[in-house]
């Protein structure tokens, strides 16, 4: 279960990918945008803020990531969809927008295809997606993971949380798109101390984890973690921790 509360914590930082990404979309006559595993909304705003007069729908399974959407904006329209499965069914859009969700799909490149048939002609689709396997944090859970071999394995079994290369995204949208781009940004976040890397890695990347443990388990776990944390990420002169979080970029023409 996804903790919106949780998830919006550093809410500047979730959300400046989807500014970025925003930010790089041509001008286009655009009249109808889908925001796919919209989340809490943060990755909506930008959207809205460059096209005020078009209609925006925002699509996501968790319930509870909707409710606080609906706060966040008010000026979307909201439904609780699974967003691996096409959705045709919401017709033609001018984009195709998808901020830090499609790393938790099997089917990524069935994905990639079945957003190309809801796109108009000329439309764009905008992808972020966080290169979490090459940062040192993603190591530091997979070794800490491994004295809990049961729960690492039903993670293994039951969800994917890992993206491609940056090759191979190209070399898949081109099959279907044209005009492609792909870029990597690594986003620099000043950490007060190794705890705030742990909160913020607790809504993403460790919840599968932490939601098969007990409170006790939990707790030994989030410890392990705060200590080989702690050897990659050096304390700087100031006292804060630089959190280097690797993203990558995705726009492409129908």
């Amino acid at each position: 279960m996804w903790d919106a509360a949780l998830y919006d914590k550093l809410s500047k930082e979730r959300m400046q990918p989807s500014i970025d990404l925003t930010a790089r979309i041509a001008d286009v006559a655009c009249r109808r945008i889908i925001d796919v595993g919209c989340g809490t909304g943060l990755s909506t705003i930008p959207l809205r803020r460059r096209w005020p007069d078009a209609e925006i729908i925002g699509v996501d399974l968790s319930a509870q990531m909707l409710e606080k959407a609906k706060l966040t904006l008010d000026s979307a329209t909201w439904l609780q969809r699974d967003c691996s499965k096409p959705l045709n069914d919401l017709g033609k859009f001018d984009i195709v927008f998808s901020n830090a969700f499609l790393q938790w799909l099997r089917n990524q490149k069935e994905f990639l295809e079945n957003t190309s048939y809801l796109l108009n002609e000329g439309g764009v689709l905008a992808i972020q997606v966080p290169d979490f396997k090459s940062m040192p944090a993603s190591d530091c859970i997979k070794l800490t993971a491994e004295e809990y071999p049961e729960i690492s394995k039903s993670v293994e079994n039951t969800l994917y949380s890992e993206n491609y290369d940056i090759e191979e995204y190209y070399d898949i949208l081109n099959r279907y798109y044209s005009e492609v781009e792909v870029w990597r940004i690594d986003y620099y976040h000043v950490m007060p101390d190794h705890e705030a890397i742990l909160e913020f890695i607790k809504g993403t990347a460790l919840r599968p984890y932490l939601a098969r443990m007990d409170h006790d388990t939990a707790e030994a776990f989030q410890c392990k973690i705060i200590s080989e944390l702690k050897k990659c990420y050096t304390v700087r002169e100031d006292g804060n921790v630089l959190f280097d979080f690797k993203r990558i970029f995705m726009l492409a023409r129908r």
